[in-house]
């Protein structure tokens, strides 16, 4: 593609047309945003024009779409090209086609943060999200609620109708405690039938306690499988921040503790962190030196 100084099309060679489903007669005179995607924003747009109309190359992914919607990405290079006396007066771009490139990375990215059963984010993404999540509070000065939860009653469903019938239960809870929580948040499944839930902006109990009173509703009711109905129920337990701790691992850690806290009082329940009560391993918590004993 070869433009004016304005950026305005003035040639497209066959390969242009090939790809991007537009005719030369359909794009000159008009710009290359007519391949805009909306991938990329101002920033991006802005370093690239300030690149070439100081008469350097650039080059780089652009994320653009063709003629019927289709995204495409374009390994691309533009050059300026100027007259005697320096100034310039033509831009070219050459680009091959990265996009089965570009698909497969995101592949192994995904592959890499996410679990392959549910979908979810695996615990590396929670733990990633978690420290995000925290810094945005501290930055803001506002709360935020982490919980832990697994299934009650999940190995002897998983013994009693088999390793398939485990997965779909595993599947359908992640599906509906994702309805249940906001786009901000953060649903995980972070090991074995064991999940995880970032609640960003609350501030304390009573506003987390009702997501999470959802959560243990919605699950309650029979996962169907091959005309079996197979019934499991959650235990959560939650801790806020910065009450019940300031880290990734300590919330974490107390978050196991209360939910192991809610099963010993029968499950299907949702427990809050309360100061030296017992971890899974019957260990006492202990508050942080300073800190104030949750009530």
């Amino acid at each position: 593609m070869v433009t004016d100084a304005a950026g305005k099309i003035e040639y497209v060679n066959p390969a242009f047309e090939a790809l991007t489903g537009y005719a030369p007669a359909e794009v000159v005179g008009r710009t290359p945003a007519v391949l805009k995607s909306g991938r990329h924003d101002a920033e991006f747009y802005r370093r690239l024009w300030s690149s070439i109309l100081a008469g350097r190359e650039w080059r780089g992914v652009l994320a653009n779409r063709r003629k019927g919607g289709e995204l495409f990405h374009l390994d691309t290079i533009i050059r300026p090209f100027a007259a005697r006396g320096g100034r310039t007066t033509h831009f070219v771009a050459a680009g091959r086609d990265v996009s089965e490139q570009v698909r497969e990375t995101e592949r192994l990215a995904h592959a890499a943060t996410h679990d392959g059963l549910t979908g979810l984010p695996n615990r590396t993404l929670f733990l990633d999200r978690l420290g995000q999540a925290l810094r945005q509070a501290a930055r803001r000065r506002e709360g935020l609620t982490v919980a832990v939860f697994d299934l009650d009653r999940f190995r002897e469903a998983n013994n009693r109708f088999g390793h398939a019938a485990g997965d779909a239960v595993l599947r359908e809870v992640a599906r509906r405690t994702r309805g249940c929580v906001r786009e901000a948040d953060t649903v995980a499944r972070i090991g074995g039938d064991e999940f995880a839930l970032i609640l960003v902006g609350t501030a304390d109990r009573a506003s987390a306690a009702p997501v999470f009173d959802k959560v243990i509703a919605t699950n309650v009711a029979p996962v169907r499988f091959e005309e079996r109905l197979i019934r499991v129920g959650v235990s959560i337990g939650a801790c806020a921040y910065p009450r019940d701790g300031a880290t990734e691992e300590e919330l974490l850690k107390r978050a196991d503790g209360a939910m192991y806290a809610a099963k010993r009082l029968g499950g299907k329940r949702c427990h809050f962190y309360r100061a030296r009560e017992p971890d899974r391993c019957g260990r006492a918590n202990t508050p942080r030196v300073g800190s104030p004993e949750p009530a």
